[in-house]
């Protein structure tokens, strides 16, 4: 680059002229802009395609949307403890319908139906907590009438011996 003062030749982007000393200023690059300003406020006629395999498994027919979680997981082990720990037919009857629903989830979502695969994920996570908690609800209940009913027997046993 030449110094605008006195003429001499510097080295490219110099700040000062090696010579006389002057400023050297640079025109600034225009900036470029990611949007185009004038078409950045104004409403777009097409609307926006995702790519093809923008999902993160590749999936095609999801139109590049990650399906909800499902709950199939907790809903089966809320129904293997409820029966395992002989719980209340209430809490196993909702662990299966659980089970459907979240099973439900997939199918509906890769059909389509985002939805409907929403509120199946919703009814099953509704119905896994609901489960869990009669479950809790009916092993508290009878672990408090088995320790009442073992107290009952002891106390009449001290009765019977007073007889």
């Amino acid at each position: 680059m030449n110094c605008p003062k006195c003429g001499a030749q510097n080295m490219d982007r110099a700040t000062f002229c090696g010579n006389c000393g002057a400023r050297i200023e640079y025109p600034e690059a225009p900036r470029q802009s990611y949007y185009n300003e004038a078409s950045y406020n104004q409403p777009s006629s097409q609307t926006y395609q995702p790519p093809y395999a923008s999902h993160p498994t590749g999936d095609p027919y999801s139109g590049g949307m990650i399906p909800p979680k499902n709950y199939l997981t907790e809903a089966i082990i809320v129904t293997i403890i409820s029966v395992l720990c002989c719980c209340s037919p209430i809490s196993i009857v909702l662990g299966i319908i659980a089970i459907v629903k979240a099973n439900n989830v997939n199918s509906e979502f890769e059909s389509g139906n985002r939805n409907e695969a929403i509120r199946n994920a919703d009814a099953a996570k509704n119905l896994t907590i609901w489960a869990a908690v009669v479950a809790v609800v009916c092993y508290v209940a009878l672990f408090i009438i088995s320790i009442a009913t073992n107290i009952f027997a002891s106390y009449f046993d001290i009765l019977e011996s007073l007889r």
